[in-house]
């Protein structure tokens, strides 16, 4: 039996963890006459076309970032601070100081000075081996945590080195990215013009998809091979992958002959990439965190991806494996689930109903438990919506001249398997097992007043009921699974049905509008809870890189997420290099997030104009136990007054109250730039009002904080920490300001 499949347009993401721990729910969108985006993605036209001015490289020439005989080998800055530091402390200074070493080593090997690069990862790997049994024997907490740091560091490079070994071990052959197959590219162009047809809307899909100009250079040969043709390959993707679009939009660059040009584009716009300029990218990410920085490295990753060598490829899968890694982890409880489910009460209804082709008349008292029950797998999200159900009854049952006056109990339980992915929820038929009693109080007739007769009549009606007894019980029981499998299915459309159209409006349709591309990394259930790994990124962004902190095992709920999440988002906002004004800046982000208004701006500010920066205009970051969140401003001015290349720098740290966990501005808002001191006064109270002390940033739901039967737990956990935050609800026990670590 194949499952039913209900709501979900757009990925079903942290399903439960919204109902756990709060992220209020997202709008779609929808443009039911499926028209072509207008101004959607320019920016990232301009963006690439930028980009491959910088790094296309046509064929026969030298790759990105590598000419003859310069050095592949780049410092990895970032964990060569973090082995420094460890080399002052007593415990791990010998273990710090053979990394330091293998890794100069190794630098020397790929660069063709000494030795065989191979050689110096396997004494790196062995090194990296230690770090566990090492930190056992540390008391110290802080050097602990930087030791796991620090080995979680270096296992990843030592991951991507691998493959940089691989790759230059590779034929020669091996190091070229893939030519684009002309007449293949010619036929996706057909069938993608074939698909838009001359509906009213084929002139804006021509133009938005850039059908013409990729039309008339894929025409002939050799057209391909330049930078113009890395360009324009480049922005058709761009428009394809990373511009918002509605729901309607989004579903036709989903289709079968929109994928498969989008697939013919990739290979197209690869360009081979060197691997000094790969680690750069890399190391340059690690040192600084920079959304910027990342959109280089996903654009290494995307050429690597787009290869058609096999090494290229594998080493594009360990880059995404460390690099785009899940950004998003929810885990949650069956507990939490049913506790969260409102109490029914008992229901009273008269009986009229037939039995045998026989009319019944009564009245029953119906009592019944709805709950959700984990369905062990564990590479899947399954649970059961389960209905349990009493059914208690007084019946009279009319057999002509006799008349049966019974009292039943049945018991039923109905179960509506589910799963969660990344296309929805998947229903499947309803599950029934139903038990039925029935106890014969009295039998009457119409002879009941005639001596003898009346209690021959009674004997042979209890004769012919006990013969018909179960035909009898076996049609009740079909009756009481049909409206047990009604119930369950009413309760699946009203809950699950509610809850995906709040997903839809309040959590997914501002990931499309944002051209998020929400992938499950995997899933799972226990017999207890459900965890999902989700990474939020589009393809020119990345995940996460670093470990996660664990949240306590007794956890109801908990979610950790990490900063690549909030930074994509705020990169799909489009407000670098851009001005508005404030009231124009609220309607722009309003609408980016499909929200019909975002706050409620005071008269004066209206005549404020801000230009952000060029580049990371808004930028978060979690580290050593408080959120940095710095906004970079070109210019600031109200006429006269104007401010120009400062930073506004604010921290907030976590609080907790019971099942309430915020985010507090702590100290003063930072201002960093030439300002003098008039321009430092008037700034600081422009933006300590923007970030302001007195409204915290609220992380649980109000449903949460406020449910009385879940008065005997608190937050637990809520740390920050290493690009992440983390969150968890349980038990009321000790406070828990720190983390294990976990990939």
């Amino acid at each position: 039996m194949h499952p039913r499949r209900i709501g979900l347009k757009t990925p079903l993401l942290p399903l439960l963890a919204c109902l756990a721990l709060g992220a209020p729910t997202i709008h779609r969108l929808a443009y039911a006459d499926g028209s072509a985006p207008r101004n959607a993605g320019l920016h990232k036209d301009s963006r690439s076309a930028e980009q491959a001015r910088d790094r296309a490289v046509p064929p026969g020439k030298s790759v990105k970032g590598q000419n003859p005989g310069q050095r592949v080998w780049q410092k990895p800055e970032a964990l060569l601070k973090k082995l420094r530091e460890l080399a002052k402390a007593k415990s791990t200074a010998r273990w710090a100081e053979g990394v330091l070493d293998g890794t100069q080593a190794l630098g020397a090997a790929l660069d063709g000075k000494t030795g065989q690069p191979a050689s110096a990862i396997g004494e790196l790997l062995e090194l990296n081996r230690q770090v566990p049994k090492l930190a056992a024997g540390i008391e110290d907490r802080e050097v602990r945590r930087k030791l796991y740091e620090t080995g979680y560091a270096l296992a990843r490079r030592l991951d991507v080195w691998q493959g940089v070994v691989g790759l230059r071990n590779a034929s020669a052959a091996d190091a070229a990215a893939t030519k684009p197959d002309r007449m293949r590219l010619v036929a996706c162009l057909d069938q993608v013009e074939a698909l838009i047809g001359n509906s009213p809307q084929s002139r804006g899909w021509r133009d938005y998809l850039l059908l013409d100009a990729l039309k008339k250079r894929s025409g002939r040969e050799g057209m391909l091979d330049s930078p113009a043709g890395y360009r324009l390959a480049q922005q058709a993707l761009a428009r394809m992958t990373q511009s918002p679009l509605t729901s309607d939009q989004r579903q036709f660059v989903t289709s079968p002959a929109v994928v498969a040009l989008a697939d013919q584009l990739r290979r197209w716009a690869a360009e081979p990439v060197g691997m000094a300029a790969l680690l750069g990218d890399l190391e340059r990410y690690e040192r600084t965190d920079r959304p910027s920085d990342a959109g280089r490295l996903a654009e290494d990753c995307e050429h690597l991806r787009a290869a058609s060598t096999p090494a290229r490829r594998a080493l594009c899968q360990r880059l995404d494996a460390h690099y785009r890694n899940a950004n998003l982890r929810v885990a949650v409880s069956e507990e939490l689930l049913n506790r969260l489910i409102p109490e029914r009460g008992v229901e009273y209804a008269p009986v009229n109903d037939t039995v045998l082709g026989r009319p019944v008349h009564g009245r029953s008292e119906m009592a019944s438990e709805v709950a959700l029950r984990m369905l062990p797998d564990p590479h899947r999200v399954r649970l059961a919506l389960e209905v349990t159900g009493r059914i208690a009854a007084e019946t009279t049952g009319d057999a002509g001249p006799a008349r049966f006056v019974n009292d039943s109990q049945s018991y039923y339980v109905a179960r509506k398997p589910l799963e969660i992915n990344m296309q929805g929820i998947s229903l499947w038929p309803a599950e029934v097992e139903v038990h039925n009693q029935t106890r014969l109080r009295e039998v009457e007739t119409d002879l009941d007043g005639i001596p003898l007769i009346g209690s021959l009549a009674k004997g042979v009606a209890r004769t012919q009921l006990e013969m018909s007894s179960s035909a009898a019980d076996q049609e009740v029981r079909r009756k009481i699974a049909a409206q047990a499998r009604q119930r369950v299915d009413a309760e699946a459309r009203q809950r699950l049905g509610e809850l995906v159209e709040r997903l839809n409006r309040q959590m997914f349709e501002p990931l499309s509008s944002l051209a998020l591309d929400p992938q499950m990394i995997d899933g799972g259930t226990a017999p207890t809870r459900f965890t999902m790994r989700l990474r939020l990124a589009g393809e020119d962004q990345l995940g996460s890189h670093t470990p996660r902190p664990q949240a306590p095992a007794d956890s109801l709920a908990s979610v950790q997420i990490h900063e690549s999440v909030i930074n994509n988002c705020v990169e799909r906002l489009e407000l670098n290099g851009r001005t508005f004004t404030l009231l124009a800046l609220s309607k722009h982000i309003a609408a980016r997030l499909n929200r019909a208004k975002l706050c409620q701006l005071s008269p004066e500010a209206e005549d404020v104009r801000i230009t952000f920066a060029a580049k990371d205009a808004v930028v978060v970051h979690c580290r050593e136990g408080r959120v940095e969140v710095t906004v970079s401003i070109a210019e600031l001015a109200r006429s006269p007054q104007r401010w120009r290349n400062f930073r506004v720098r604010a921290f907030y740290r976590p609080e907790v109250h019971g099942r309430s966990a915020e985010l507090k501005r702590e100290g003063v808002v930072q201002l960093i730039g030439r300002l003098n001191m008039t321009g430092q006064i008037a700034l600081r109270g422009v933006f300590s009002r923007a970030f302001s002390k007195n409204v915290p940033w609220q992380l649980v739901p109000e449903r949460i904080r406020k449910e009385p039967k879940l008065k005997d737990a608190s937050i637990r956990q809520f740390v920050i920490d290493d690009g992440w935050i983390g969150i968890s609800l349980g038990p009321q026990r000790q406070f828990l300001r720190t983390a294990a670590r976990a990939q």
